[in-house]
């Protein structure tokens, strides 16, 4: 120890001497002061630049020891040429790790065809009023086509974006955590928190208090899913304990609807949109607002697979940027919004308008996820077994979202 204590105290000394003393030297780390702020500009990976600054520092150290050396072999003759060759050496390393860089990842300049999946749906409104009002493919470099692709439940979405046949998509916590798992966790990322809130408990017209549900059969999507944790969550709420209400996992809305209008099920769990559409029928009746016991929590995120993100980082950055235009222009524009939502939707103006006054404010501006909307979303998902541990770092990125 004591011998490295005192080669690091010598080199040290060396380092300041030959700072004072050599010409060359004091070029070299110039040199090496103008590689940090260069590689900054030349790389966008952190990596990247942390590389490129290594490989100046590298020259700086070659340079200096071979001097000594060859000032040792030739004693007396004089050596000059080391600073024509740092600057050299300098700028061949940083063209060839850029030119490294550029041959290891197809260019963002090139032709791309970036699919998208969303579900027709009124909680899905900024996808349809994007798409329609072509505000993502606006945002979208001119090389790059946009490519839409509707899907009504988030397993079908989640076997697309595994199989290659979407790039992106907007969908649920359960969905996302599914491709996240099967992949482990090497196929998609989380890019964007899009939604909070949106979803209703809808009764029987004969259910009048909130007491009368207790041992009701309440229709669910996905047994283990979000919504079972909510029906989990009103039951503990009310006083019942977490099994006080029985979750029937039916699938999609329409199963849902079926087996309400039967009599199998005395409530279900859906979005806002469906459940004004069942009270228009009198089929259902609005009974409560999920929000009203669960006040945060992230009900859609927008995620991509892992490949697109690598390789055209700068189309996922304009495809957010066209999400962040769609909600601003809905949110300024009610009148413009809501035609386009009831058509694409196949609802009346009433029921759209319903549905823009309770979820405009749900829109996230800018992506950026709510921190306790996020830590509410991961206990659930730890509850249900559909994550193992609350860390989710590994599952979700905001690198590509505008800083606040």
């Amino acid at each position: 120890m004591d011998r490295w204590l005192r080669a690091t105290v010598n080199s040290w000394n060396g380092l300041i001497a030959a700072t004072r003393s050599e010409q060359a030297f004091r070029q070299e780390l110039v040199a090496l002061l103008l590689a940090v702020p260069l590689a900054f500009v030349i790389a966008e990976d952190t990596w990247k630049r942390l590389a490129l600054i290594a490989a100046v520092l590298f020259l700086v150290v070659v340079c200096y020891y071979s001097r000594v050396w060859w000032a040792d072999v030739l004693s007396g003759i004089a050596i000059d040429g080391s600073v024509a060759a740092i600057w050299l050496g300098a700028a061949m390393l940083l063209a060839a790790a850029c030119g490294s860089a550029s041959a290891g990842a197809p260019s963002d300049d090139g032709p791309l065809t970036l699919r998208l999946g969303y579900f027709p749906n009124l909680t899905h409104a900024p996808a349809l009023i994007g798409v329609n009002k072509v505000f993502f493919a606006g945002s979208l470099d001119r090389k790059v086509t946009l490519e839409t692709k509707t899907f009504n439940a988030g397993g079908d979405a989640v076997t697309a974006i595994l199989s290659n046949s979407i790039d992106a998509t907007f969908v649920g916590p359960n969905p996302t955590v599914n491709a996240f798992a099967q992949s482990h966790g090497q196929a998609i990322k989380v890019l964007a928190g899009a939604t909070s809130g949106g979803a209703l408990l809808v009764v029987k017209p004969s259910i009048k208090s909130p007491a009368e549900l207790k041992g009701k059969r309440v229709g669910i999507s996905t047994a283990g899913g979000l919504s079972e944790w909510v029906v989990r969550q009103l039951s503990r709420q009310l006083g019942f304990g977490a099994a006080g209400i029985t979750p029937v996992a039916l699938g999609r809305d329409e199963a849902q609807v079926a087996a309400l209008r039967a009599g199998q099920i005395d409530a279900t769990v859906m979005d806002f949109a469906s459940g004004l559409r069942l009270e228009e029928l009198g089929v259902g009746r609005i009974f409560l607002k999920v929000s009203d016991y669960v006040p945060k929590m992230i009900a859609q995120a927008v995620y991509a697979g892992n490949d697109v993100i690598a390789k055209r980082p700068q189309a996922v950055r304009a495809f957010l940027s066209g999400w962040y235009e769609t909600v601003a222009f809905m949110r300024a524009d009610k009148a413009a919004t809501i035609p386009v939502a009831a058509r694409q939707m196949d609802v009346s103006s009433l029921v759209a308008g319903k549905v823009y006054d309770e979820l405009i404010d749900n829109y996230s501006r800018d992506g950026h996820f709510d921190a306790e909307g996020l830590r509410v979303l991961v206990d659930s998902l730890v509850e249900m077994g559909a994550l193992k541990s609350a860390d989710v770092k590994a599952l979700y990125t905001e690198e590509y979202l505008p800083s606040r």
